[in-house]
């Protein structure tokens, strides 16, 4: 089961001067610890390579693999983000060596600066200091924090939705974009519903 953390709106500002490529700054991070199942030299699980660059990048938007600039609804960074022992952690619990809180930082601000990949750069988004929801660690001095299930943003859940029309459904909101809620139903599937066309209350929870 795909998961994502809450979205958190901030301003779109630049994280660094010098923005972290996925070739030079990534790829070496997850093919030493993702190499045995996301590999041309071994296993290709959920359909993706880490030591691919170009076929990486092709898979980035889908099943919102990594959306640029938003880490809190990017998929590959909520799985390494996850306690070891969640389901849905990355690698598996017993399937590999975890990622460090540094290494989980830098895929993190990669995502931060753009997601940056065979050199095209997405939007930019928000890095968390410390103290704020969301950190990990610091990654500039390389000092690290330990990743607890109390420093965890808390799980987006699904909740019910009500349109204009009094019509109710339950879903999980994954973000808001261009005037839509993107919402996830239970069976998986993904809408993008006109923000306009909810209820008041539906409204105000999109801020919650």
């Amino acid at each position: 089961m795909k998961v994502f953390l809450p979205i958190i709106l901030f301003a779109h500002v630049p994280v660094s001067l010098v923005a972290l490529e996925y070739e030079k700054d990534i790829m070496p991070i997850l093919a030493d610890k993702c190499s045995d199942c996301h590999s041309n030299s071994g296993t290709v699980k959920g359909g993706f390579k880490v030591d691919d660059p170009k076929h990486f990048a092709d898979r980035l938007a889908k099943n919102n693999l990594v959306i640029p600039g938003d880490w809190d609804a990017s998929y590959l960074f909520v799985t390494l983000f996850r306690p070891g022992d969640h389901r849905d952690a990355m690698p598996p619990q017993g399937k590999g060596e975890r990622l460090t809180p540094e290494e989980t930082a830098m895929v993190q601000l990669w995502i931060a600066e753009g997601a940056t990949i065979d050199g095209k750069t997405g939007e930019k988004g928000y890095m968390p200091k410390e103290g704020e929801s969301g950190f990990v660690a610091n990654v500039d001095g390389r000092r690290g924090t330990e990743m607890t299930e109390s420093s965890l943003p808390e799980l987006a859940q699904p909740r019910e939705w009500t349109n204009t029309d009094g019509k109710t459904i339950t879903a999980t909101l994954l973000r808001v974009e261009d005037g839509v809620a993107v919402l996830k139903l239970a069976n998986g599937q993904v809408y993008r519903y006109p923000i306009v066309k909810l209820s008041e209350r539906s409204k105000m929870a999109l801020n919650e």
